[in-house]
C-alpha cells in the first residue's frame, strides 16, 4: 500500500512540476497571480451577493405577519441552508487569500486550476439555488455535496502545486506551508461526507456539515505531528 502511494504521489509530483522559466515568463507569470486575485475576488463578491439575492421573499398581502421572527419562521429551513452557504463561501473566500497571499507569482496551470475551483463553487451556487427554490431537492443536494468537495480537492491540489514549484515567498517557511495544506482539507471532506446525507433530508444534510469541527481539530493535529516527524 505504501508503495501505490508512493508510485502515485511521484507520478502526480511529475506531472504537476513545472519546466525552468525565462525571465520574460517568469514576469508574465507574476502578472498572472495579480490578475487571479482581482478576478477572483470580483467573482466571490458576486457570489456573496447571489446569495443574498436567494433570500426567500417575504409575501405577506394580508399584513399577518408584523415582527420579523414571524416572517423568517416560515422559511426557517431554507434560511439555515443560506447560512450554511455563506459560512462555505467565506471558508473558500478566506482559504483563497491565505493560499495566494503568500505566493509570488503565478503559472498558467496554477491559474487554470484556481479558475476552475471557481468555476466549481459556481456549481455549487446554482444547484444551492434549485435546493432553495425546491425546498430540498435530493439531486440538488448530491450536486452541492459534489461541486464543494470539487472545489476543494482543487484548491489542495493548487496549493501542492505552487509548494512544488516554488511559486510561494521566502517568508513562509515549511510548517505554514503544511498548516495551509492541512487547513484546506476538513471542508471538501466534510462535503463528501455530506453526500449521502442528502437521501435521508435537508436537514440532515445540512447538520452533517458539522463534521467539519472535528476535522479540523483532527488535521490541524494531524499536520503538527507530520512536521514534527519530517
Amino acid at each position: 500500500m505504501n508503495k501505490t502511494s508512493k508510485f502515485i504521489k511521484d507520478k502526480l509530483g511529475n506531472i504537476l512540476t513545472e519546466k525552468q522559466h525565462t525571465a520574460a515568463e517568469l514576469e508574465r507569470n507574476v502578472g498572472i497571480l495579480f490578475s487571479l486575485k482581482i478576478v477572483i475576488n470580483v467573482l466571490y463578491a458576486l457570489m456573496f451577493f447571489q446569495v443574498f439575492l436567494i433570500l426567500p421573499r417575504m409575501d405577506d398581502p394580508e399584513l399577518k405577519m408584523h415582527t420579523l421572527p414571524e416572517i423568517f419562521s416560515i422559511h426557517s429551513e431554507g434560511l439555515v441552508v443560506i447560512i450554511v452557504g455563506l459560512l462555505m463561501l467565506t471558508t473558500y473566500w478566506i482559504q483563497f487569500n491565505k493560499q495566494l497571499g503568500n505566493l509570488v507569482r503565478s503559472s498558467p496551470l496554477h491559474g487554470a486550476l484556481a479558475i476552475l475551483q471557481m468555476i466549481s463553487l459556481m456549481m455549487y451556487l446554482y444547484f444551492f439555488r434549485i435546493d432553495i427554490e425546491s425546498e430540498g431537492m435530493v439531486f440538488a443536494l448530491q450536486m452541492e455535496s459534489v461541486f464543494l468537495a470539487l472545489a476543494g480537492f482543487i484548491g489542495a491540489i493548487n496549493w501542492y502545486y505552487a509548494k512544488k514549484n516554488k511559486l510561494t515567498s521566502k517568508n513562509i517557511n515549511e510548517e505554514e506551508k503544511k498548516s495551509i495544506m492541512f487547513s484546506i482539507l476538513p471542508e471538501p471532506l466534510a462535503a463528501s461526507f455530506s453526500l449521502p446525507f442528502a437521501a435521508v433530508s435537508q436537514l440532515a444534510w445540512t447538520l452533517s456539515f458539522l463534521i467539519i469541527i472535528p476535522l479540523s481539530y483532527v488535521l490541524k493535529k494531524m499536520g503538527k505531528k507530520n512536521f514534527n516527524n519530517s
